[in-house]
């Protein structure tokens, strides 16, 4: 029964893809001066950094509330939905959202697709043998490493929207 509820939710989600945005975003990036960037980010610390580097040129959709840990999140059929409808998306990366992914992989081919830990050094991580190898994913209890993760953001918005990158 879990095969044929993961089948089915691939399924839709390919569905979802393939009826989004065609030209690869470039009729909403052409029109993108004219109104808000649509952003989905994954947790709200997320998408209040995204608020407050972004001011009133994004609105932002979170996916997880207070109190979900993002570790366990699963998203549903209406997550996939908003993220296939949004200009961009930011999720935290070094695994944090690890059961969205997959996910993550899909939607990178047509939205632009942020992991906002992406840029900072690995040599900077944290990386504890209860980890398995793997990076401590939660950057924003080291300001030093939160900040860079904002920077990425702010860049990533900038790239996205040059016209409106020095606001």
């Amino acid at each position: 029964m879990l095969k044929y509820k993961n089948f089915a939710f691939l399924l839709v989600l390919g569905l979802l893809m393939s009826c989004g945005k065609q030209d690869g975003n470039q009729t909403a990036r052409e029109d993108i001066a004219q109104r808000q960037i649509n952003v989905v980010a994954t947790t709200g610390m997320i998408g209040d950094a995204v608020r407050n580097v972004g001011g009133e040129r994004v609105a932002v959709i979170s996916l997880m509330g207070p109190g979900v840990d993002p570790h366990l999140y699963k998203a549903s059929e209406g997550d996939v939905s908003r993220m296939s409808r949004a200009d961009m998306i930011f999720y935290n990366g070094l695994h944090l959202e690890g059961k969205m992914a997959e996910i993550f992989e899909k939607m990178q081919q047509r939205i632009q697709t942020v992991a906002v830990t992406d840029r900072i050094e690995r040599t900077r991580l944290d990386s504890p043998p209860a980890f398995a190898g793997n990076y401590d994913p939660h950057v924003w209890f080291d300001v030093t490493l939160w900040m860079e993760a904002v920077r990425h953001i702010a860049e990533s918005l900038a790239e996205f929207d040059p016209s409106h990158a020095g606001i």
